[in-house]
Formats: C-alpha cells, structure tokens, sequence
C-alpha cells in the first residue's frame, strides 16, 4: 500500500541529487525542473496517503454499518451524551474514535450531533 508513496519519495530525493549535479554543470532549467520535481512529488505522495486512508476508512464504514442508527446502536449513548453536554463536542468525537478508530470523522461527528 505504501509503495507508491514511498516511490515518490525517493524519486524527489533522487531528483534533490540530480539538482545538484545540474547545477555544477551550470544546466540551470534541468536544475529548476528536478528542483520543482523535488517539491511536487513529495506533496503527491501525502495526498496519495490520505486519499488512500480516507478510502479504506469509508469502505470500513460501509462493511460494517449499513446506516447511523446502526452504528447508534452499537455505543453508549448516554456516555457519549453526558461527554458532549460537558467537556463538548470535540472531546466526545475523540472518544467515540477512539473506540472505532476506523469511523471516519464526518460519521463520528455527526452520531455525536444527532445525540
């Protein structure tokens, strides 16, 4: 799953090197393109990563409750109540996500509203 990711990386870190290379040769539009391949492929490679990680946490999500009133059922509701009417909302979707880390946080935070 992560050999994308670190693929990128590692094709930014060669590229920082062919920077320097360019540079030496005094090649200054190749040493701008590898400079900016440097900056863009690292930033592909996280957005890659959280695509990948919201994806697989939907499809947990849609497997294991078909709506939120069954996902309602399977928590403490009135704990959950209690948390949100005192420390808030945050504090109660935190906790919610700790028992199911995989919830993705718009679900979390909306059971934890409709309560």
């Amino acid at each position: 799953m992560n050999v994308p990711r670190v693929a990128l990386w590692c094709m930014a870190a060669l590229s920082f090197g062919a920077a320097v290379f360019a540079y030496r040769s005094e090649n200054f539009p190749l040493l701008y393109t590898f400079l900016v391949l440097g900056v863009i492929l690292p930033a592909i490679a996280e957005a890659y990563a959280t695509y990948t990680d919201l994806r697989k946490k939907r499809d947990w999500y849609a497997r294991n409750f078909s709506s939120l009133e069954e996902l309602r059922g399977t928590v403490d509701e009135s704990a959950l109540r209690r948390l949100r009417d005192e420390k808030g909302l945050a504090v109660a979707t935190r906790e919610l996500r700790r028992t199911y880390p995989q919830l993705p946080l718009a679900e979390a935070a909306k059971l934890i509203k409709t309560l």
